[in-house]
């Protein structure tokens, strides 16, 4: 699945925070994603989260990210992406 331009994904067990590489070009491992409890506040800098469930890289290009559905589904589905409802994906 992708998303477009989210900073903060709502989901229904955890929030999804993500960071973006300084850069317009498309990598494999541009994207920092931070999995934290629900309500945590975004830290601007990626490095800066000292508790959280799991932070990985993943591609992103021209802010569309990327995510396998395996994982959305273990979060329980996404609910809403920086305050737009999303609707329920699985």
């Amino acid at each position: 699945m992708k998303i477009y331009g989210a900073k903060k994904i709502k989901c229904v067990y955890v929030d999804v925070h993500l960071h973006y590489a300084n850069n317009a070009g498309r990598g494999s491992d541009n994207v920092t994603v931070t999995v934290v409890k629900k309500e945590t506040k975004r830290m601007r800098i990626a490095s800066r989260y000292i508790e959280y469930i799991d932070q990985y890289k993943t591609s992103g290009w021209q802010g569309y990210v990327n995510f396998a559905n395996d994982r959305i589904k273990s979060w329980g589905g996404i609910i809403e992406h920086d305050g737009e409802k999303a609707g329920f994906y699985l």
